[in-house]
């Protein structure tokens, strides 16, 4: 396991999760805020219909790069860092043995890596 992309991708579901995002119903502004929170910089009109917050720079890059790998890595991202319980559990619902659920977080997490580095020189050159 790569800890740097764990790392990154723990964050990321955090992020889809909810957690360090800021609020978007009216009630969460409230609580979050203590009171009647700050208006929006954002257009006006603009909205967020499925009510999910905004992502960080971070979460979105991952975001980003997990739709450019194969299904199975990125069904295994949303499988093993988006929903809770034990691996055991997870690789069994997945069809996989232990070992090979480990297998390939392995190489999910090359992978990611590998399109994080790649986007990164893209950006550098322009």
């Amino acid at each position: 396991m790569i800890k740097a992309m764990d790392e990154l991708l723990q964050h990321w579901a955090d992020q889809h999760r909810g957690q360090g995002m800021r609020q978007c119903s009216p009630l969460g502004q409230l609580v979050e805020f203590g009171g009647i929170p700050p208006r929006s910089s954002s257009p006006k009109g603009s909205r967020d219909p499925l009510n999910l917050g905004e992502m960080d720079d971070a979460a979105w890059q991952v975001e980003q790069a997990l739709q450019q790998l194969e299904d199975k890595h990125q069904v295994l991202a949303h499988e093993h860092y988006r929903w809770n319980g034990y691996s055991d559990e997870k690789a069994r619902r997945l069809g996989l043995a232990r070992q090979t659920y480990y297998d390939r977080l392995q190489s999910l997490h090359e992978a990611l890596l590998g399109v994080l580095r790649a986007d990164h020189r893209k950006a550098r050159r322009a």
